[in-house]
């Protein structure tokens, strides 16, 4: 843990610190039931002030990692009190463990979530919501110019058609399902070389919640999904 931490960068370095911890416990190296290291051996090693790492601390509690016992310290908590539905945890655990996996199993929560959020986008979907919508599709279909762009056009799609749905409960989920994508579009980019296959797929999307039909948006995500998932892991 000595590499040297980017203290200007985006997610700040109290999450930094977080991440590092977290790895460790995701990866084995601190198990269930372990005590921490001392306060202060963490902070030799890590080279941060108390400050600092007490708020990583405060991320890694939150959610769910570790708990303070008095008497007895900071221990680790069983993966089943994880909160792996946080985007920070998401990617601890894409970089930690088997990213195929975690790609398979964000597919199945996908699978669950963005169906409905395109029926509800056909009902519900307002003027801005789909030009929004066609805004992203236009980029994605530059890709061959801005594969780069053309993915994060992707994931900003999918991320339009659960904004259209106007549900207060799916925007949450809606944070899960673009950790989910971006894991699974690049990943898709690279091993196919491009989104041309799928261009038609995301269009019949755009098409049905521009067109009012609930079901065929539904269909058709259902399409996109299915193919994509037997690309990848069939």
């Amino acid at each position: 843990m000595s590499r040297p931490y980017d203290h200007g960068g985006e997610r700040g370095l109290p999450a930094q610190i977080a991440g590092r911890i977290g790895r460790r416990i995701i990866q084995g190296e601190l198990k269930p039931g372990d005590t921490l290291p001392k306060e202060t051996d963490l902070l030799a090693e890590l080279q941060v002030s108390r400050s600092t790492l007490r708020e990583a601390f405060t991320l890694l509690s939150s959610n769910g990692f570790i708990e303070a016992k008095q008497r007895i310290g900071t221990r680790v908590r069983p993966p089943e009190r994880w909160n792996t539905l946080d985007p920070m945890v998401i990617a601890w655990q894409s970089e930690s463990g088997d990213p195929a996996a975690l790609a398979q199993e964000l597919f199945e929560i996908r699978f669950a979530i963005e169906p409905l959020a395109a029926r509800l986008a056909a009902q519900r979907a307002r003027p801005e919501d789909i030009a929004r919508i066609r805004t992203a599709l236009h980029t994605m279909g530059e890709g061959h110019q801005n594969p780069q762009r053309a993915m994060q056009a992707d994931i900003d799609f999918h991320m339009q058609v659960i904004a259209a749905a106007h549900n207060r409960f799916l925007m949450p989920v809606g944070s899960v399902i673009r950790a989910a994508l971006e894991i699974s579009v690049p990943r898709t980019f690279e091993k196919f070389g491009g989104m041309d296959r799928s261009m038609a797929m995301h269009a019949d999307i755009a098409r049905a919640i521009e067109q009012s039909k609930p079901e065929a948006a539904a269909r058709a995500a259902t399409r996109l999904l299915e193919d994509t998932y037997q690309r990848n892991f069939t």
